[in-house]
């Protein structure tokens, strides 16, 4: 009898325990947090990170990109397994952004209701990641309402529903592993774009937040910066669009790829060309507050009527004024009215105090019209690609401007040296040409009241600082959750090593915890290869081993 009213007594007690909701969470643990309990997990303490064991921790490591922009139904089992996260910490790294895809745990079909298959999929991750050493840094890379980084996400941010089943999502995946130490973090959203304000992204992370905050008061939040505002990529706050939320436990994020053309270069769906080697001391960046100071205006003019393709050289421009920091070569093309002119194959040469030539600062074959822009006082005018060139089939071509106009080559501005002089020439050719027109060849030069930089390590920095000197104003830490280059930057010496190799010693010195972009996938993967997993064979070595000597 006794026995029988033991089995009925722990029965009873087995049937009124917490179970697992409908979505497969079970709250006990989550409940014990929300009453503010603290537990081993990292977390910030002022500008720091303190590790589950108290003591100060750096986060390093790579993304897991998982394979997120298929939207498949189900996580993917080609992307990773158990022998990657070995490999991560063989690389001297502690740390994965886990890139997450709302599709993994909910249907468009049925909202709010979560799949055994998404959880079952992360906990598989968590107990490798534990095993190995290596800390998860949950991001919602695909959102409801769309992917944000390409400007297709707008749903998120105009449609409300789609931001109350994200709230919902993130709190379902805070309640589940409250008390799992593994977990560095909630990455949000990444790259935000909103349609309208950085006030749209601030209501929201905060929304997340505090609902995240009423099932896990000790886990890290990871509020990222507004990438953009419809799709323009500019700085609209000041702040580099930073900002802080009301919230103290909380990891600010940025990311950085520059120079852009640089690191995504070469690549078919960037359409972006050679966008050379680094460091390359050639390559000059111009300041924020830029502007035109100077020109030569004493190179020959174009004379009225037609002319077949010519070569127009140059004069002798010397710089003799300090204020003169960055030249570009430009074309004056005032006045053409109905008439036409026709540019190619531009050459900017370099010569030095005692009329030596130095090197050629500029040649641009103009294939296309990249990097150029075009100007008319009066918005008159025009220009296009031509189908007709000097040395190939290409060259640009100018009409219709009633007033001044020029045409520029923003893209590979050059710095002048104090008493050295340059001269640009080119080959032109004109139909027409009023003789009110002054067509001309010519070097521009601007000013600016901060300092000029080439690609190298220095301008990585320069780049960098804003969000340094943003952390320690804030006193907050920092992540820098994507940094990275193409495959096509490891290729005939154009240094990727070398620009990964610095954005390291940039972060090290200034407490800066990194995931690099990315582990396993095309274009930027250490391991190449979508839709089978990673061979050891054909991964990065040299990038592998900068990894292993910086970070152990």
């Amino acid at each position: 009898m006794n026995k029988l009213i033991w089995f009925v007594f722990v029965a009873l007690c087995y049937a009124c325990k917490p179970g697992p909701t409908t979505d497969g969470v079970t709250p006990t643990d989550a409940a014990a947090e929300a009453s503010g309990a603290r537990m081993a997990v990292i977390r910030r303490d002022g500008s720091r990170l303190l590790g589950p064991d108290g003591q100060p921790i750096w986060l390093r490591g790579v993304a897991f990109g998982n394979e997120i922009w298929s939207n498949a139904p189900v996580p993917p089992t080609t992307h990773h397994t158990e022998v990657d996260y070995e490999r991560v910490r063989d690389m001297g790294m502690n740390a994965v952004r886990f890139y997450l895809n709302y599709t993994f745990f909910e249907d468009d079909a049925r909202p709010y209701v979560y799949k055994q298959t998404g959880w079952a999929w992360l906990d598989q991750n968590i107990a490798w990641a534990k095993k190995h050493g290596i800390y998860l840094i949950l991001n919602m890379h695909a959102p409801q309402g769309g992917y944000q980084s390409q400007g297709n996400g707008k749903a998120l941010w105009d449609v409300p529903e789609n931001q109350k089943r994200l709230t919902a999502l993130w709190k379902a995946i805070a309640q589940r592993y409250a008390t799992e130490p593994v977990i560095g973090g909630y990455d949000l959203v990444n790259e935000p774009n909103t349609t309208r304000s950085i006030d749209q992204w601030k209501t929201l992370a905060q929304q997340i937040t505090d609902a995240i905050r009423t099932v896990d008061r000790n886990h890290l939040v990871v509020i990222e910066r507004v990438n953009a505002i419809n799709n323009e990529w500019k700085d609209f706050n000041g702040e580099r669009n930073m900002f802080l939320i009301n919230d103290s436990n909380v990891l600010y994020q940025f990311h950085t790829y520059d120079p852009h053309e640089y690191t995504h270069q070469l690549m078919s769906w960037t359409n972006l060309g050679d966008g050379g080697a680094y460091p390359d001391p050639n390559r000059v960046y111009a300041p924020s507050d830029a502007r035109w100071y100077a020109a030569s205006f004493n190179n020959p003019a174009l004379a009225a009527g037609s002319s077949d393709w010519t070569y127009y050289e140059g004069t002798n421009y010397t710089v003799a004024d300090p204020k003169m920091k960055l030249a570009k070569a430009v074309i004056q093309v005032s006045k053409v009215g109905g008439g036409a002119v026709w540019l190619d194959d531009v050459v900017v040469k370099e010569y030095t105090t005692n009329g030596q030539f130095v090197r050629d600062v500029l040649w641009q074959p103009l294939n296309d019209q990249n990097g150029w822009y075009f100007w008319s006082s009066n918005n008159t005018g025009g220009w296009q690609l031509a189908s007709e060139g000097h040395s190939d089939a290409k060259s640009l071509r100018f009409t219709g401007t009633t007033e001044d106009a020029n045409a520029g080559c923003y893209a590979l501005p050059f710095a002048p040296k104090q008493g050295y002089a340059y001269r640009i020439s080119g080959w032109m050719k004109t139909s027409n040409l009023p003789a009110t027109a002054t067509v001309r060849l010519r070097a521009d030069f601007e000013t600016s009241d901060q300092p000029v930089f080439t690609r190298d390590k220095m301008y990585m920095l320069a780049n960098i600082q804003p969000y340094l000197d943003w952390g320690k104003r804030n006193n907050v830490p920092l992540f820098m959750g994507e940094f990275g280059v193409g495959d096509p930057c490891f290729d005939n010496n154009k240094g990727g090593v070398q620009w990964v190799s610095d954005v390291l010693d940039i972060a090290r010195p200034n407490n800066l915890h990194f995931t690099y972009h990315a582990y396993h996938e095309d274009s930027f993967g250490i391991y190449p290869g979508y839709g089978r997993l990673p061979v050891a064979s054909e991964g990065n070595q040299p990038l592998i081993d900068l990894f292993r000597q910086k970070l152990k």
